[in-house]
């Protein structure tokens, strides 16, 4: 069983790979990193303690994060792609006031501490509060076993420029710190994540075997998403769960991924690239070495993606 520190900007495929991560029996979720990203810090917060609460997972600690880049920008969120409370059409009960003046990294520092050499991190929104924690202490955060990003674009386009993925854009030096000085490093990219697809035919056969708050409302926020996909690329065939195939890639699943290593820099000084991870993959390269060495996924078994989510978010295992 894998002890996960999920780091998160709780929009809608945020909220799925939680889920996952909750139903999964070789996931002991220890904690939860919550911060800006895909809507403001503070209703990230609250949709986190919204989906323990539906889950009775109250017993599960979550850390406030970062609230802004690194660049002390103000950050860009996105409503039209999540919705206003970040979780499609649901909106949880809760007002999001009760999250603000939260951040409290010494928590997340004594869940490394106490669980040293074990930890795996997944961070599957901006990479600001994990460079912060490396800033912070990084003597505990070398007690972290392994990390994993969903971040970055190779070889493709992006999603926020036309070179740039949205989590790395949108704070590109936290990105590239993070690329450049954590050592165990995967990172899974949007040219991956984008064919890590559940179609409407596979979400409403999950809907069909629904039996707990938890897992009803998949449903309503996936069928939100899919409309905002059509508006996007019109004619895909159903919902990237890019941050769901980052968070699987820490499971190990033998054949899942493809991979191939290499050292990895984010632009975060010049205008016209801002945000883009850049990598050698040229005719004649090769994999590197040593710990500036990142793990890059190039491709994704679909087939073994969507049999994997089918039985953990339904309970057939």
């Amino acid at each position: 069983m894998k002890k996960i520190i999920l780091f998160a900007d709780t929009g809608i495929d945020d909220a799925i790979a939680l889920i996952y991560a909750l139903k999964n029996p070789e996931i002991e979720l220890i904690g939860v990193v919550s911060g800006y990203g895909n809507i403001e810090r503070e209703k990230t917060y609250r949709n986190v303690e919204y989906l323990l609460e539906l889950a009775g997972r109250t017993d599960i600690p979550v850390i406030a994060g970062a609230t802004r880049p690194l660049s002390g920008d103000e950050p860009v969120f996105f409503p039209e792609i999540h919705g206003m409370e970040g979780l499609g059409p649901i909106e949880p009960p809760i007002p999001e006031e009760r999250y603000a003046n939260r951040t409290n990294f010494s928590k997340l520092f004594n869940l490394i501490k106490n669980n040293a050499n074990e930890v795996t991190i997944v961070n599957v929104g901006r990479c600001t509060s994990l460079a912060i924690a490396h800033y912070l202490s990084p003597e505990v955060m070398e007690d972290v076993k392994e990390t994993y990003l969903m971040g970055g674009a190779f070889i493709e386009p992006g999603n926020a420029t036309p070179v740039a993925e949205a989590n790395f854009f949108g704070d590109p030096i936290a990105a590239n710190y993070i690329c450049q000085h954590v050592v165990d490093l995967t990172i899974v990219p949007l040219n991956v994540t984008r064919d890590a697809l559940l179609t409407p035919r596979v979400v409403n056969l999950i809907d069909m075997l629904a039996d707990s708050p938890l897992e009803e409302i998949i449903k309503p926020i996936l069928d939100f998403y899919y409309e905002v996909y059509q508006q996007l690329e019109p004619g895909i065939e159903g919902t990237p769960m890019h941050d769901l195939a980052a968070l699987m890639a820490a499971l190990d699943i033998d054949g899942l991924f493809q991979y191939k290593k290499r050292q990895v820099e984010v632009e975060h000084k010049g205008n016209l690239a801002y945000g883009k991870s850049i990598a050698d993959f040229r005719p004649g390269s090769s994999n590197c070495f040593g710990p500036k060495c990142s793990r890059i996924a190039l491709e994704i078994n679909q087939d073994l993606f969507v049999t994997n989510v089918f039985k953990v978010l339904t309970n057939h295992r």
